[in-house]
């Protein structure tokens, strides 16, 4: 099968990218891939060496200093563009498959195919975070199409209720190392875009509450985004400047998950939430706020990590309070942490993938 892969972009060194680089391996063994994206540039994650890359050079800059009307004007002229475009491609390419996430996305896959039962739907985001556009996208949409994958078990029951078929396919292990974390480095790990979402400011202050500082810790933050000088501000403010350390993303972050002791998750809404399966792999255990969806599916609250509900936060600094004072507890979580984990394997996600690819759309051969 011609399976075209239509995505913004693949430069990002985000879970969602890594993930969609995955499924194109998994689908790469048997099916001509084609990926296409709005940017010209490469993707950050190793992608299979049969996926042809085509590049729709598309402006995305919203002119932030012009008036309202000039960016409302750029973001209309840009979006039909790229319609237009996408269009063009799609007809020559003339595909069995069209693989897209986000509702934006499907929108201009939408206007720039006649055939909606050739597109397939994978979500990465939770329904409960989108904004009222892309809910009324959603649910508008993702009835018309022939198949939406969703990775957590309550966005398949919130899609199930208003009437919107979908398969649960939570996201793949990319990796699952045969060395673990030894619990040597008092180092609590976070990895994620500086986006409001994650939760960083507060993330800090739950740090700076927390006893971890006195028993010698230090939390390291993996990740870059818009709100980098508002966290690098305050972790200023805070005063804790030698018990933080920021770093950007890495292509090595099996390393950094092994030099670490405990992982912290403090996001108020989620997708998937691969990084805490990643985490659980290298055998570290993970507090996370229960946000919705994901680290409900992925972590069993006190038997390997800590799930806390959302605006807790005297609740999660008492377990940084409780792990950080006592590795053997730290031990004991990421032992279970990594044998739970591996119902998420490539193999298995693998195979619930080219299952659900094959039997959905074979038939427009």
């Amino acid at each position: 099968m011609k399976i075209i892969f239509y995505i913004n972009s693949m430069a990002p060194a985000g879970g969602i990218e890594r993930v969609i680089a995955q499924h194109m391996h998994f689908l790469s063994g048997k099916n001509e891939l084609i990926l296409i994206t709005d940017d010209s540039e490469a993707s950050f994650y190793k992608l299979p060496a049969n996926v042809k890359h085509i590049y729709l050079n598309i402006d995305t800059k919203l002119l932030l200093n012009e008036s309202r009307l000039k960016r409302i004007f750029k973001i209309s002229y840009s979006f039909f563009k790229n319609v237009n475009l996408l269009r063009q491609k799609i007809k020559e390419i003339n595909p069995d498959c069209v693989y897209t996430a986000h509702p934006l996305n499907l929108l201009k896959v939408i206007f720039s195919i006649r055939n909606y039962k050739k597109i397939f739907v994978t979500e990465h985001a939770s329904i409960t975070g989108y904004n009222s556009i892309y809910k009324k996208i959603a649910f508008v949409f993702y009835k018309k199409i022939k198949l939406l994958a969703v990775p957590t078990t309550l966005d398949s029951e919130i899609y199930n209720q208003n009437g919107i078929k979908n398969e649960y396919l939570p996201n793949p292990l990319p990796f699952y190392p045969e060395e673990t974390t030894l619990y040597k480095n008092k180092v609590a790990l976070n990895i994620g875009r500086f986006t409001d979402d994650k939760q960083h400011l507060l993330l800090l202050d739950l740090w700076a509450r927390s006893n971890a500082i006195k028993e010698g810790w230090t939390l390291k933050i993996i990740g870059k985004g818009e709100n980098y000088d508002k966290i690098k501000l305050k972790i200023i403010e805070l005063g804790i400047e030698n018990n933080v350390i920021i770093t950007p993303p890495t292509k090595d972050i099996i390393e950094e998950y092994l030099n670490a002791s405990l992982f912290l998750f403090t996001s108020r809404a989620e997708g998937f939430g691969l990084v805490l399966a990643e985490a659980m792999a290298c055998a570290l255990p993970c507090i996370s706020f229960n946000c919705p969806s994901g680290p409900r599916d992925i972590i069993t609250n006190g038997n390997d990590g800590y799930l806390v509900e959302v605006g807790d936060e005297v609740g999660f600094i008492d377990k940084v309070n409780l792990l950080t004072a006592n590795i053997d507890i730290c031990r004991m979580l990421g032992k279970n942490a990594r044998l739970n984990v591996t119902k998420f394997s490539s193999k298995k996600i693998s195979e619930r993938l080219n299952y659900l690819v094959d039997s959905n759309f074979k038939t427009n051969t």
